[in-house]
């Protein structure tokens, strides 16, 4: 391989992240929509066993449909869990995600709380919806410094 050969390979990678970094932005409505279902599932760690039920099949289903909808506005789907800064915003925010969870769940049923489960909902849907952008933020910036830009 010649410099000119190796120069034209990393313009071509530059430009093909350029290009997915530009596609991978999620309809302004995605990130909220999926904050509000994630919180939905903690208000329901209130409710009796089968509307639990119910609304984690309402919930697999919307998953389903916002992911088709993220495919189809941007022609590509990304995993959460992929190598680099993304993976550390999906983790932090499972890990969050699972003490609220967990806290509201103790405090609902162990120390009769029952208005635990709506503020841990609340404020998973916060968390949730900030973390789909800074994941996007994240991703971003993995694609900038994998092309050496």
């Amino acid at each position: 391989m010649t410099d000119n050969d190796t120069a034209r390979m990393l313009a071509e990678v530059q430009a093909a992240n350029a290009e997915l970094a530009r596609r991978a932005v999620a309809p302004v409505w995605y990130h909220p929509a999926l904050g509000l279902l994630a919180g939905g599932m903690i208000v329901v760690l209130a409710a009796p066993v089968a509307v639990t039920l119910i609304y984690v099949l309402f919930f697999a289903l919307s998953a389903g449909l916002l992911v088709a909808a993220y495919r189809r506005h941007t022609g590509l789907w990304i995993s959460g869990y992929r190598k680099g800064r993304t993976r550390w915003v999906t983790i932090a925010m499972a890990a969050t995600y699972a003490v609220i969870a967990v806290g509201c769940l103790w405090l609902a049923r162990e120390r009769g709380m029952t208005w635990a489960p709506y503020v841990g909902g609340a404020l998973v849907a916060v968390v949730v919806t900030a973390a789909g952008f800074l994941w996007e933020v994240a991703f971003r910036r993995d694609l900038r410094d994998e092309s050496g830009l």
